[in-house]
């Protein structure tokens, strides 16, 4: 069974949306429907840009005082985990600030770093700036919110499980998301996805098909019901 996305299964899901692929995952009842995805509050940014598949890498962000910054070494150490990431690599951060959602960690300078280094995309709970610039680079971004400062903010920690957007994320997960949202994709099933999601689209091409040229049978409905 393959644990890693090949370009044919990167292509497989960059063809197809996120709620086909959360769909397809149910099948294999590995975990509750209620469970493996992220909440409303995080709004893709760019839903013209397109779905993005790739392996978490992650950190948190803090706010402090600007006489006594965090540690260095923890920059670092987030920035050297997305080069060192197998690729596609999405970035998640988990804003850890006093005043959350204030301070973006994320406009065209961050962004075109992370992209240099091999992400594709940024999703985050804080918020994010320069949004022409991140769509003209192509950067594909979810965030709960969207600010003007970057305040003063920085790397707490690296390279750590994190929890954003109602979902518990580990470096090395694998997430596929678009405009519907985040959803993530254990990876024991990595293997019989596409199968999966083949069957999902033929499933509700029949159930659409059927709808489109028969309409809505209420009788039959009911009939089903009471047996």
């Amino acid at each position: 069974m393959a644990a890693e996305l090949t370009p044919e299964l990167v292509n497989k899901l960059l063809s197809v949306d996120s709620p086909t692929v959360s769909n397809a995952i149910e099948k294999f009842k590995v975990r509750p429907r209620r469970q493996g995805f992220m909440g409303p509050n995080i709004v893709c940014r760019f839903p013209d840009l397109g779905p993005v598949v790739g392996y978490a890498t992650t950190c948190t962000i803090v706010e402090y005082d600007e006489r006594h910054p965090p540690d260095p070494k923890e920059r670092y150490k987030w920035v050297e985990s997305i080069a060192k990431s197998p690729k596609p690599a999405v970035c998640v951060v988990k804003d850890t600030c006093h005043r959350k959602g204030w301070y973006s960690h994320w406009g065209e300078i961050v962004g075109t770093q992370v992209q240099v280094l091999g992400a594709s995309a940024i999703i985050t709970d804080g918020a994010v700036r320069d949004l022409e610039a991140l769509h003209r680079i192509g950067m594909k971004t979810w965030s709960e919110h969207v600010v003007v400062s970057h305040g003063h903010i920085d790397v707490g920690q690296a390279d750590i499980p994190v929890e954003v957007g109602g979902l518990m994320i580990h470096p090395g997960d694998i997430l596929h998301a678009d405009c519907n949202g985040v959803v993530s994709i254990p990876v024991k099933i990595l293997a019989d996805l596409p199968a999966a999601i083949d069957e999902v689209l033929n499933n509700e091409a029949k159930t659409l098909k059927h709808l489109r040229e028969h309409g809505y049978d209420l009788e039959a409905h009911r009939r089903q019901i009471e047996h």
